[in-house]
């Protein structure tokens, strides 16, 4: 995945945005947001999470109407000035950064495909990159999670013959410790 410029896009001589689409703004009023594979990791969980960021943010700012999309929402603010949706966009780009930027943890299962027991393995073992460790109490006991940056995550994602690899080479070392601790045929 090529990273992006940090600059945004242009669309008529209007600021642009790095994530919400701005290009039917000056003659609308209307946002459009479809989550991107680089801000949610490609997490449906993360998707609907951004979407729920952007909708609340505007409608704390701006009296306006969200319409759901097949994958994303449109916003239109027909009673705001175009100035200040552009500053309720840079408010929500801020925080859409942020949401980026985030630390993984469970939805990694998901990005990947893989089982709970598999992501713990593998990061145990090094297979997964992490980029930390969280610590909350549950009761008395502490409990830790493994963080994975979003980046590493991507790039595993991108190679699921990596991820098919490592179970061919459990299943094989499950069979030959099951073939090993079972008892030898009797009477033959």
């Amino acid at each position: 995945m090529p990273p992006l410029r940090d600059e945004t896009r242009m669309h008529d001589g209007m600021p642009g945005s790095r994530y919400l689409d701005l290009s039917k703004l000056p003659t609308s009023r209307t946002v459009e947001f479809i989550p991107s594979v680089h801000l949610t990791s490609g997490s449906a969980k993360k998707a609907v999470q951004a979407i729920q960021l952007v909708r609340s943010a505007f409608r704390q700012r701006l009296k306006c109407i969200v319409i759901p999309t097949q994958s994303g929402i449109t916003i239109q603010c027909p009673e705001a000035s175009v100035p200040a949706i552009l500053n309720a966009s840079a408010a929500v780009e801020e925080k859409l950064n942020r949401l980026q930027r985030e630390h993984l943890t469970r939805m990694v299962q998901e990005i990947l495909s893989i089982t709970a027991a598999e992501l713990r393995r593998w990061s145990k073992d090094g297979r997964i990159p992490t980029s930390g460790r969280a610590f909350f109490s549950q009761g008395r006991k502490q409990v830790g999670l493994f963080l994975y940056s979003s980046e590493s995550i991507c790039a595993l994602a991108a190679r699921p013959e990596q991820i098919a690899g490592w179970r061919r080479s459990g299943n094989e070392r499950k069979l030959l410790h099951k073939q090993s601790s079972l008892p030898p045929l009797a009477g033959r």
